[in-house]
């Protein structure tokens, strides 16, 4: 069953937001004249059986913030999700900084849309 509620970009009423950003992910609903989001959904990116021409590996050197990494990666830091997302067990909570010596692989910005589209259409029902 999917979750109940319009995509963000869908409702008129609420500002634009970047597409890549992670609240993008998540349906909205109103409740009471006022927005929630059905945070029911999850997504699941598994590098482990990517074609490695898709990522490319790096190793952090100081403790850095996921918007440090997604900034320098892709020069912007609302597409931190997607480099956590796909580096599980690198750190398990995501408002954790990253410890320094950590392996990360980051989808590479040639195949960004790609990945973003796919998710997009992971999330979007079949109607």
């Amino acid at each position: 069953m999917d979750a109940p509620g319009e995509f963000r970009k869908s409702i008129d009423d609420l500002e634009a937001i970047e597409p890549g950003q992670y609240d993008n992910i998540f349906r909205m609903f109103i409740k009471e004249k006022k927005y929630y989001y059905n945070i029911l959904k999850r997504v699941n990116i598994d590098l482990t059986t990517a074609n490695p021409e898709v990522f490319e590996q790096t190793k952090i050197r100081f403790e850095t913030p996921w918007t440090t990494i997604s900034y320098r990666a892709y020069g912007t830091t609302s597409l931190w999700w997607l480099i956590y997302l796909s580096n599980p067990g690198a750190v398990k909570n995501p408002l954790e900084l990253i410890p320094g010596g950590t392996p990360l692989k980051v989808i590479k910005p040639a195949y960004l849309r790609n990945i973003l589209d796919e998710i997009e259409q992971e999330l979007t029902p079949n109607v």
